[in-house]
């Protein structure tokens, strides 16, 4: 342990000091074989972007990630309990239950069923706290990543698959029950129906494409995050065609400005002249291909999907306006209810405020549901995630998706974005765990101190 001590503290890193110390952490409970929890991470990740809807298979679980973090939680607490630290579990784990009893017991007007929204963003928050553990205890972060990557892949597959065999998929559970005629007949009759929206925005496993747009583009995050550790922009490349491909059925502007936001990010991380003669050559093979293929009309529909978005939206101006006074009164709901309020009581007290009943953010509709504390300690996690000089990208760009991706939606309630803001949750209290209450015993004891010292200033 001394010799790779010694290793380590000749070579300043850039990762968070934990990192480097997590082989002192306390080693799992129970004897489980290592290509065990491989093959668990990898489908975890898999499933937080295919997420099957285990409710149209008759289950009491909205979907798949739902029932493994119920499932799996005890199982995977017991395995690494060992690595919680009296620290973290005082003033995280002990908080965040604090701030669940609060917001169950005593919110404002909660309907029949929206208590489970509350619950899940508790168990995600917890879940992930020890699945973190799991990632960086073994190492296996990066697959986790090629779990979510493949999940992308085969979530947008299924969305263009459910054009032509919706019924089929949708009886397995992969894709969101929709009955188009029903909804378009009663809204021949003035009966409006939020799935309407479904009939031109395309959702998939979603319910609509405002949805599936924006949790398509958290996979963005596990792409940079492979492209950066492997070198090659090309794998972003590829995650960025395909996602432009989705976008064509569900027209959801918020996801392409995550996904542009996640690459730009990545572009200046890891900038190089390399990556600069890549960017180069890449965009004039694009352009050389685009002028041989577009006069034969390949990509008409795309044209239109694009445009339709980003050229042709007459109220794009008004929808600014719009969504300005909703959330300046969605923050007078927030503060009149800081422990939550039930969706309905809010939606009324919102359209006598600001004319729309949903504040179209998913910062204000995580305090709706689970309390304003919530709310404060879920976007701390992401803007620390984002700012820390030392950081893991993984979570940055994950922050950087999920704050994009909440200016728009009321996406909290997804479990995409839940299972994202629980990583942002453990990444950052396991490191400010480490930072405040056992950096210096544990650096003394692996001798990594010359390090740390090396870089206070851009740890601080």
């Amino acid at each position: 342990m001394t010799r790779r001590a010694n290793m380590v503290s000749s070579h300043p890193s850039p990762l968070p000091a934990f990192i480097l110390a997590m082989p002192l952490y306390p080693s799992r409970t129970v004897r489980v074989p290592g290509h065990f929890l491989s093959i668990f991470v990898f489908f975890i990740g898999f499933f937080i972007q295919c997420n099957v809807l285990t409710s149209n298979l008759g289950l009491r679980f909205l979907n798949i990630t739902d029932m493994l973090v119920l499932m799996t939680l005890p199982v995977i607490a017991l395995l690494y309990i060992r690595c919680l630290t009296p620290s973290i579990f005082l003033f995280y784990l002990v908080p965040l239950t604090l701030l669940f009893v609060l917001s169950a017991g005593f919110a404002d007007d909660r309907g029949e069923g929206e208590f489970y929204t509350t619950a899940m963003t508790y168990f995600y928050a917890v879940y992930f706290l020890f699945f973190a553990y799991l990632l960086f205890k073994e190492n296996l972060l990066e697959l986790f990543c090629w779990g979510m990557f493949a999940g992308f892949v085969a979530v947008t597959i299924l969305l263009f698959l459910d054009i032509f065999i919706h019924d089929q998929l949708a009886s397995i559970g992969l894709s969101f029950k929709f009955d188009e005629a029903a909804v378009l007949e009663a809204a021949a009759k003035g009966e409006m129906d939020p799935l309407l929206l479904r009939v031109e925005k395309a959702g998939g496993i979603w319910p609509v494409g405002n949805t599936a747009g924006p949790a398509f583009a958290l996979a963005g995050a596990a792409a940079a995050y492979l492209a950066e550790r492997y070198r090659r922009p090309v794998l972003f490349a590829v995650f960025l065609l395909v996602y432009l491909a989705s976008f064509t059925l569900t027209l959801n502007r918020s996801g392409v400005f995550a996904v542009l936001a996640i690459g730009l990010y990545f572009y200046i991380r890891n900038f190089s002249i390399r990556m600069l003669l890549s960017t180069y050559f890449g965009f004039a093979l694009s352009a050389l291909v685009l002028a041989s293929v577009l006069p034969l009309g390949v990509f008409d529909f795309a044209e239109q999907a694009f445009s339709k978005r980003f050229l042709e939206d007459s109220n794009s101006s008004n929808n600014v306006q719009e969504r300005l006074g909703t959330l300046i009164g969605g923050f007078q709901v927030m503060l009149n209810h800081p422990l939550g309020v039930g969706f309905t009581a809010r939606s009324q007290e919102l359209s006598g405020i600001s004319h729309s009943g949903t504040p179209h953010n998913g910062f204000l509709a995580t305090a709706y549901a689970s309390g304003i504390g919530f709310c404060f300690l879920g976007a701390f996690a992401l803007v620390y995630a984002i700012f820390r000089k030392r950081k893991i990208g993984f979570f940055a760009y994950s922050a950087i998706g999920v704050i994009i991706g909440y200016q728009f939606e009321e996406l909290n309630f997804n479990p995409v974005f839940m299972a994202h803001v629980g990583l942002a949750l453990a990444y950052a209290f396991i490191d400010l765990d480490f930072r405040l209450f056992l950096k210096n015993t544990m650096l003394r004891i692996t001798g990594i101190a010359n390090e740390e010292t090396r870089v206070t200033t851009q740890s601080t």
